[in-house]
């Protein structure tokens, strides 16, 4: 294995594993802003949208 192959590969690992960490903080991100919103909505005495109401 040749050294640019090498650095190729580990280049390559480092930039999945950014990539999988940068997915996990996203969907904390999205859990805590829908529950911002879902406080938000209950402050204001809004009923959320787009709900099916029997």
């Amino acid at each position: 294995m040749t050294p640019e192959l090498i650095g190729t590969i580990a280049v390559g690992i480092a930039m999945l594993g950014f990539l999988w960490s940068l997915h996990r903080d996203m969907a904390d991100l999205r859990e805590r802003m829908a529950r911002i919103e879902g406080l938000f909505e209950g402050f204001t005495g809004r009923q959320p949208e787009g709900g099916s109401e029997a």
